[in-house]
């Protein structure tokens, strides 16, 4: 019977059959078989039992009903493995795990989900980013009022918004590709990091084996990977969680009935919004994207802890280490893949945008201060002029301009008109979107070589 949400509600299949039982022996079992391998081209054991125990191991003779049963009498899962493993091989059984302990196998299979899950987020990203990239072409020129501490300020593009968000997905893109070399590595250096029951060559075998999983090697161990490899990785994944919960509470803002700039999709035909009010179309995509990335980001935190242990180690890493990594990779893809598909189908009113820009002429007091300026009067007493006149149109319900032609004449009618337009003052907005979809796709072009030359 499933207890966590995990199994029965988030998260894709795909990435959750990395973290499987199953998954996992079949990792391990790699790791033995490359093992034996770098034993072999070492000549720390015979041709014939690498041979004997890599096809023991891609058959899939091992079962995992097998390794369970074993270590449900051994009350250890490494070596229920070993024994399973060991049992269905023939001149191989006498060197299977020669000369490494647990964790040098339960850390490089550790790497290897790793490895398997970095194609799928590295691939959410890019997917995340064409959606995004769609949006400020789109969107370029698409005036509305940016706000700061929730009130409305200068004008913006919609475009603009988007390219901020692009860029910092681009961002996210290039630390995945570079954590990949500090994340992924094993080890096979025994149980206090020395290699000493693998004689002189421990480090070409552990050389060996990682050159064939195509992963790094740990530089110096003690009996596990050093951990902040994983912290590193999971602050990765908090980061990447934290935008999203950025950019999705951005649209629920803008959502909200007062504003209705944008909202996501929503199935009128069969969706319900809410149990009690019929009418509601309420941002729920968005909402469970922030529930869950609060959540990613907790798990940050036990890694920290898992750093520390007694002298080369303890096992006070290992359980919570059954939660941290599996989970926050299944839950990260999960709101990826969610977010990509809120801003591909998202709806996005225009018209609202620039209605509610041309409706406030306070929004526009930056842009006449600078046409003050331009007139001929300080900075500072242009400034204080606008100030005063904004401070009077609030009080009496008077326009802006109305109160600003009142109080100098170094302004005509036609100029302040000019100025109180929106379109008139978005800077270099669109230059800057031009130039985000420029980072992006070169961005996109440099990880279709990385694909091609592997």
């Amino acid at each position: 019977m499933p207890v966590s949400p995990i199994e029965y509600r988030y998260g894709r299949n795909e990435i959750k059959s990395i973290f499987t039982d199953e998954s996992r022996l079949r990792y391990m079992l790699r790791v033995e078989s490359a093992l034996a391998y770098g034993e072999w081209k070492n000549g720390l054991i015979p041709e014939k039992a690498y041979r004997d125990i890599s096809d023991a191991v891609s058959s899939g003779r091992v079962k995992i009903s097998r390794v369970n049963e074993i270590e449900k009498e051994t009350k250890h899962d490494v070596m229920a493995m070993i024994r399973a493993l060991t049992e269905q091989c023939d001149t191989g059984g006498a060197y299977v795990h020669y000369g490494v302990t647990s964790n040098d196998i339960l850390d490089t299979a550790t790497a290897l989900q790793l490895k398997d899950f970095y194609s799928y987020l590295l691939s959410d990203l890019t997917a995340l980013q064409s959606a995004l990239m769609e949006l400020v072409v789109r969107h370029r020129d698409t005036v509305m009022v940016g706000r700061t501490h929730g009130q409305q300020a200068s004008p913006i593009t919609f475009g603009l918004k988007m390219s901020v968000y692009l860029n910092e997905v681009g961002r996210h893109i290039e630390r995945a590709i570079e954590t990949r070399k500090r994340v992924l590595v094993g080890k096979i250096l025994g149980p206090v990091g020395t290699g000493a029951a693998l004689g002189e060559k421990a480090l070409q075998v552990q050389e060996s084996v990682m050159k064939f999983l195509e992963i790094g090697a740990e530089d110096g161990a003690t009996q596990v990977v050093d951990r902040d490899r994983y912290i590193e990785y999971l602050q990765l994944i908090s980061n990447i969680a934290t935008s999203l919960e950025k950019f999705t509470t951005e649209i629920r803002n803008l959502q909200r009935s007062e504003i209705d700039e944008v909202s996501e999709y929503f199935d009128s035909k069969s969706q319900v919004g809410s149990s009690s009010m019929p009418s509601k179309r309420n941002p729920i995509e968005s909402e469970n994207v922030c529930s869950l990335a609060r959540f990613i980001r907790s798990l940050v935190y036990p890694e920290y802890e898992a750093a520390v242990t007694w002298h080369e180690r303890d096992l006070t890493n290992s359980a919570l280490e059954r939660f941290t990594i599996p989970y926050s990779s299944v839950l990260i893809d999960y709101i990826l893949v969610k977010t990509t598909n809120i801003f591909s189908k998202l709806s996005v009113n225009s018209e609202r945008m620039r209605s509610t820009a041309l409706s406030n002429e306070l929004a526009m007091s930056e842009n006449i201060v600078k046409l003050l300026v331009t007139k001929g009067m300080p900075r500072q007493e242009a400034h204080e002029l606008v100030r005063l006149s904004a401070m009077e149109s609030m009080a009496s319900g008077k326009r802006l301009s109305e109160t600003i032609l009142g109080k100098t004449e170094i302004l005509t009618p036609d100029e302040l008109r000019n100025a109180i337009k929106p379109e008139m003052f978005i800077g270099v907005a669109g230059a800057i979107c031009d130039r985000s979809v420029r980072s992006a796709k070169e961005i996109i072009k440099s990880l279709e070589d990385e694909v091609f030359a592997r």
